[in-house]
């Protein structure tokens, strides 16, 4: 993937940095007279996804001087993940972010401890991976891959207390349909089971499943205090968004908007994603102690976790993207 051609620096906290990239950039602000586009997501407004989907559109509104022009649709099409990728190809939506692709090759990034941590995330997913993980997309839904949005690490919510991860055996995780996280967590002696994500709440309350594992950042916008006692805040697994443009649009772009749209999606993705989830994180771990009391929110030893999973992931990566490729993910 090719790198930023707009400097960081040009870039501040959510939007305020559009009067500056547009002065900088030689994109004045105009009269906005284009169609606005449909941008979906099924994170709630209050999400680092659905917020860094407006930032980005904004900047990007400003600096085509409004020939590019999205509406966000923050869990308000009543559509689902894989709804909202099907939808870039059939007209639905013409763009969208999801956690959610139906690639095996995306699939893998949510198994545990594929990454080290959020930034070899990234190097990775716009390294060695990029382009396999663009033409499966391209692909399979007919549209162009921006890159990821780190949303932050994956925790493990749970109803009862949890010493170690040992303590899984048994325990009835709910898991997403994404090879990755299905396969971690059945190895690691849980039983993960498939639950869509708008039923979760009302699984974890009735008892049907243990726990989940899902981004850390919802742990107080979705409520999971009220079902859940503890989190374990270690870094399950890494959410990586990925934002997609409908083909049949991004072809209609010229390629100067193309590149505008590409460029701004990497220059805001350290600031939109990466530090709002350092910033925000801690304050929701905090709070959620408030609401639940002292120790419920765990630190735990992932030493053992991590050793356990290293072949697990091994195996994984050369198997879908071929021989040598976990040699080049622990060298990036």
């Amino acid at each position: 993937m090719k790198n930023s051609k707009i400097s960081r620096r040009s870039f501040t906290q959510g939007v305020a940095g559009v009067a500056l990239i547009g002065a900088a950039t030689g994109f004045p602000g105009i009269s906005y007279g284009a169609k606005k586009l449909k941008y979906g997501t099924a994170a709630p407004p209050s999400s680092i996804s659905a917020r860094a989907a407006v930032d980005l559109w904004s900047v990007v509104r400003e600096r085509t001087g409004g020939e590019i022009d999205f509406e966000v649709f923050a869990k308000s099409l009543g559509l689902g993940e894989k709804d909202l990728l099907e939808g870039c190809a059939l007209g639905t939506v013409d763009a969208a972010g999801t956690a959610y692709s139906g690639t095996r090759e995306f699939d893998l990034f949510y198994s545990p401890y594929f990454f080290r941590d959020a930034a070899h995330s990234l190097r990775v997913a716009n390294g060695p991976l990029y382009e396999p993980t663009r033409k499966a997309l391209a692909e399979k839904y007919s549209c162009h891959f921006l890159g990821v949005g780190r949303a932050g690490p994956w925790n493990l919510f749970l109803r009862d207390d949890l010493k170690s991860f040992d303590g899984l055996k048994g325990r009835k995780i709910r898991a997403a349909q994404i090879e990755g996280q299905l396969k971690g967590l059945k190895h690691l002696g849980a039983e993960p089971v498939p639950i869509a994500f708008n039923e979760l709440y009302g699984a974890l309350k009735s008892g049907i499943v243990d726990g989940c594992g899902t981004l850390a950042s919802l742990a107080i916008p979705m409520k999971f205090y009220e079902v859940c006692k503890y989190i374990a805040r270690n870094d399950f697994g890494m959410g990586l968004d990925k934002f997609w443009v409908s083909s049949r649009v991004w072809n209609s772009w010229s390629k100067r908007n193309q590149e505008i749209v590409q460029e701004s999606f990497l220059a805001l993705e350290p600031i939109v994603y990466a530090k709002r989830v350092i910033d925000e994180m801690e304050p929701q771990y905090k709070r959620w102690e408030e609401i639940n009391g002292a120790g419920t929110v765990l630190n735990l030893d992932a030493s053992a976790a991590q050793t356990k999973m290293a072949p697990v992931n091994k195996a994984l990566a050369d198997e879908v993207f071929g021989s040598g490729t976990w040699d080049k993910i622990q060298k990036s």
